[in-house]
């Protein structure tokens, strides 16, 4: 299914740092919910993601799309490596995403990620 292909690519785009992905996933309205709760928008996640601040990996351990007609909602956890300041943490997380297909393609309109732990 199109909305687990773009679960995946969304997740590995952060660690090539690939800003056009997110741009053909992430609707003009997109919103999300960052973990320490500061609410995003389009260009701020695809900012995020474009940044060599930091280089983020992650693998998804589990996800699970649920579709009702033309809206779709990607469940997930993943394990993530965050290296920045010479420094990396590792963690894991939660996230749910909200898909809604407009003119026939799946778009990204919302997200909310919750940080499990950290080491």
């Amino acid at each position: 299914m199109i909305v687990r292909q773009l679960n995946q690519e969304w997740i590995a785009s952060y660690a090539t740092r690939d800003t056009a992905t997110m741009q053909r996933i992430l609707a003009d309205d997109f919103i999300m919910i960052s973990p320490k709760g500061v609410k995003m928008d389009r260009m701020s996640v695809i900012a995020n993601v474009g940044s060599t601040a930091t280089t983020t990996k992650g693998s998804i351990d589990s996800a699970s799309v649920r579709v009702f007609g033309n809206t779709a909602l990607v469940v997930a956890y993943t394990h993530f490596s965050i290296q920045s300041n010479n420094q990396t943490t590792n963690g894991s997380n939660c996230y749910s995403d909200l898909y809604v297909k407009r003119t026939g393609v799946w778009k990204a309109v919302g997200a909310q990620v919750t940080v499990l732990n950290i080491q």
